[in-house]
């Protein structure tokens, strides 16, 4: 029975990823978290490099870091510093059938 509490927790554990950028890129060293958002393949964060107020945004697929977007769009991060962030993700509306009328016997 141990084992398998055990096993039930170690099935439950969320392990967390570091990822490495290669040196070659330029990934901002101080940087002020923004949002996140994904798509059913990327998750994209936004940031601002506080070494020269500028939007960049980071794709990565799974693990691995696959793009940085340096946008040159300028931002005063004081207008961040506070406030929450709300991740937003790619939409998904299920199809739903619309409801069938009733069918009412007359007697």
């Amino acid at each position: 029975m141990t084992s398998l509490i055990g096993l039930a927790m170690c099935s439950c554990s969320i392990t967390q990823t570091v990822v490495e950028a290669p040196s070659r890129i330029n990934i901002p060293k101080n940087a002020l978290f923004i949002s996140q958002s994904g798509t059913e393949s990327n998750v994209l964060q936004t940031l601002i490099d506080l070494e020269n107020n500028e939007m960049v945004v980071l794709t990565y697929n799974h693990s691995n870091l696959i793009n940085v977007t340096r946008t040159g769009i300028i931002l005063n991060p004081n207008d961040y510093k506070h406030s929450v962030v709300k991740g937003t993700d790619a939409p998904f509306e299920e199809e739903v059938e619309p409801p069938k009328p009733a069918i009412v016997e007359e007697k």
